[in-house]
């Protein structure tokens, strides 16, 4: 698995986090999936513009369903590129109700989960190392690298589905039940991310002006990791090698007596 997690912040390269996949990952994550998955929809279209977010352009002026054509994401077509989204899927508070319908996503908070009662603390990554000498005899050495701790977080990702109408907040949540129960679990999966078995929420509904305005939730309980691995390489000094001579033809052979071979070598010629 993983996590390609980016942060502006140095602290975590200075820290030695390779992997932190609390918050920010997660909800970008899911978010990215259902604008790729609804912008694949012919009738609940993302369409986006060249910087990546909701194309909600101005109407005025373009023909009567123009909203029906191929959109953006997926078309070669000049003109197409231009049309606005039937659909806004973005995060919520910042983009609390301008358009609709919506897919809303926030946090739904989480803990820390040990996944043991040290957080893998003595846990050692080894490296790789092959010797071969001058006659082709070769041995597989694992050097000491890292120390490792590691940790997991248990959350929540809440989707608020919010529509004018009682059947495009139904579709819209049936859609997005399915699109993380199954067709994109194993892309969460790759990426380090579980969702556990989903559930969503009753039906509420809501004045606006003069309409109404329905809604949905579903929250995904989410489970992902987060690792250390602290560098020692540049503290092993030396590797012992210890070398028996014996026939092993024969399982009763004795191995030769007071035969020993002293030899030093740098690690740092050898890397």
């Amino acid at each position: 698995m993983s996590t390609n997690n980016f942060f502006k912040s140095n602290l975590n390269n200075i820290h030695n986090i390779v992997q932190s996949s609390m918050l920010v990952y997660p909800k970008e994550r899911i978010i990215s999936i259902l604008r790729s998955y609804f912008s694949e929809c012919d009738y609940y279209t993302y369409s986006m513009n060249q910087w990546g977010f909701a194309n909600t352009t101005d109407h005025t002026g373009l023909p009567l369903g123009s909203d029906m054509l191929p959109n953006a994401y997926g078309s070669t077509s000049d003109t197409s590129s231009y049309l606005p989204t039937r659909l806004f899927i973005g995060e919520n508070y910042r983009y609390d109700s301008i358009f609709y319908p919506a897919i809303l996503v926030k946090s739904g908070g989480g803990r820390y989960v040990p996944i043991s009662l040290n957080r893998e603390q003595g846990t050692i990554k080894y490296q790789d190392i092959i010797y071969e000498d001058g006659y082709g005899n070769n041995v597989l050495v694992k050097k000491p690298c890292s120390f490792i701790t590691a940790g997991a977080w248990e959350g929540s990702i809440v989707i608020d589905i919010v529509a004018r109408s009682l059947r495009a907040r139904d579709d819209l949540i049936e859609l997005t039940a399915m699109c993380f129960t199954d067709i994109h679990f194993d892309t969460l999966f790759d990426a380090g991310l579980i969702v556990k078995p989903l559930q969503y929420t009753s039906t509420t509904e809501t004045e606006d002006r003069n309409d109404k305005l329905f809604k949905q939730s579903i929250t995904l309980d989410i489970r992902t990791e987060w690792r250390r691995e602290v560098p020692i390489s540049n503290i092993v000094d030396n590797i012992l090698f210890s070398v028996q001579f014996e026939n092993l033809s024969n399982e009763n052979a004795v191995p030769a007596a007071n035969l020993t071979i002293n030899s030093e070598i740098s690690l740092f010629d050898e890397l």
